[in-house]
């Protein structure tokens, strides 16, 4: 059986074939598209099934469907975009996008699958990953902002008195700032900036900065902690298992990684996703499993 995995951010979208039986992408069908994330409706779409059909004709072969990783605000259980005051997106505001593509692509609606994006990167990792192995998972992914997601025998919880509200660490506090403000790339940046007066423009070159600057190391070795510190009391009121990163911050746990690991307490593993930017095609592709998708189709309606 193959689907069709989707990862859309707001200036880009990026499709592949997944072989359920394999647990493999098929990499010759990759394909990537950039978007205007502040086009028409009709530009958007257009250009959201270029890439699609590339994929599709790619493969050749029949598809189960299209699982899709969307940033939210999103109505995932019935494929509404939600999204609004943000630049990107927006012309898509309350269009129902199941319908929209089913009718393009000339399949049907059901076989169109929605789910946030943090959470299709947990997902390709506690069903085909290192952390499906253990019960218990949280998944972080560090980058523009702070995403997160907790899983119970590879499904997310979103609702449950051990998880935050939505699973979401983003909108919680860390010494009454605003955890999305410390544990991103903006927050790393101004860390810096503050530490030296020097502005960088973006991560990777604070990394270079490690073996020359010890303002550099010291940025990192604080962020590793203060992010251990704040993950803590939600590892121990999960009873989380395992921990995994994604994203493009952690790309860097070398740096941080060491404090982190020193401060964090009571998983057995930590690691960084080894599907990297493929993890979310993954996750969503997933979704076509029918007996998984059952299994979570109520969680979507609360995202």
């Amino acid at each position: 059986m193959f689907s069709i995995g989707v990862d859309i951010g707001g200036s880009h979208i990026s499709s592949c074939a997944y072989s359920h039986e394999d647990k493999t992408l098929c990499r010759e069908t990759f394909s990537y598209k950039k978007i205007n994330s502040q086009g028409t409706k009709e530009e958007i779409l257009t250009g959201w099934v270029d890439a699609l059909q590339t994929t599709i004709q790619g493969l050749g072969k029949p598809i189960s469907g299209i699982g899709v990783a969307m940033p939210g605000p999103f109505d995932y259980y019935n494929g509404i975009s939600k999204i609004t005051d943000v630049e990107k997106l927006q012309s898509l505001y309350d269009v129902n996008l199941r319908l929209e593509l089913a009718d393009r692509l000339k399949i049907q609606p059901s076989q169109i699958r929605f789910i946030n994006d943090a959470t299709a990167f947990s997902v390709a990792e506690a069903l085909i990953g290192k952390a499906s192995k253990y019960k218990k998972a949280i998944a972080i992914t560090l980058g523009t902002g702070l995403g997160s997601s907790f899983l119970l025998n590879g499904k997310p919880i979103i609702k449950d008195k051990q998880v935050p509200e939505g699973g979401f660490l983003y909108n919680q506090y860390y010494q009454n700032v605003f955890a999305d403000d410390l544990f991103s790339t903006r927050g790393i940046i101004n860390a810096f900036e503050e530490e030296t007066g020097k502005r960088l423009k973006n991560v990777k070159e604070l990394c270079e900065l490690v073996d020359v600057d010890p303002n550099a190391r010291k940025v990192f070795n604080d962020f590793g902690t203060r992010l251990a510190d704040f993950i803590n009391p939600y590892i121990e009121e999960f009873e989380a298992d395992v921990l995994v990163f994604g994203g493009n911050i952690s790309k860097a746990f070398e740096f941080f990684g060491p404090a982190l690991k020193d401060a964090l307490k009571g998983v057995d593993e930590i690691y960084v996703s080894e599907f990297g930017e493929e993890a979310a095609i993954m996750g969503s592709a997933l979704l076509l499993d029918e007996h998984y998708y059952a299994g979570i189709s109520e969680t979507l309606k609360l995202m």
